[in-house]
């Protein structure tokens, strides 16, 4: 699942290139659109009983973005952990396909009320291991 941003005048910084720290929130969009497409949107994964948090981002910056472009987000799964998930993600510029960012997400699976990590969910495992 691809998630589309348009690149927007409040985006950018002072040198008019997307800044840095939107990225995270880009990543964030799609991650969320992703686990909807998914079946797992809204709270506690849409119903299963547990809950994600992000425990590490780590951002490649490989070009530039500025205003006007539109920038194509896409998390896939590179592993499994007993509690956690390694999320690949890559954003692209929709105009040339240009590689603009890459980098991880690693999520920890927790039980939404004490916020303690816990087992992925097999439905968890099975589904997303698939979904592109």
């Amino acid at each position: 699942m691809a998630t589309e941003q348009k690149i927007r005048y409040s985006d950018c910084d002072p040198q008019g290139i997307v800044f840095n720290g939107n990225y995270a929130r880009y990543w964030d969009d799609a991650a969320t659109d992703w686990l909807g497409e998914a079946g797992f949107g809204g709270l506690e994964l849409g119903g299963i009983g547990v809950d994600v948090v992000t425990a590490r981002l780590e951002i490649d910056f490989k070009n530039s973005a500025t205003m006007g472009d539109t920038l194509i987000t896409i998390p896939s799964v590179e592993k499994f952990g007993i509690t956690s998930m390694m999320v690949k993600v890559e954003t692209r510029r929709l105009s040339d396909d240009e590689l603009v960012a890459v980098g991880r997400m690693v999520w920890v699976f927790v039980d939404p009320d004490g916020f303690k990590p816990v087992p992925v969910p097999d439905k968890v495992r099975s589904i997303l291991a698939t979904s592109k």
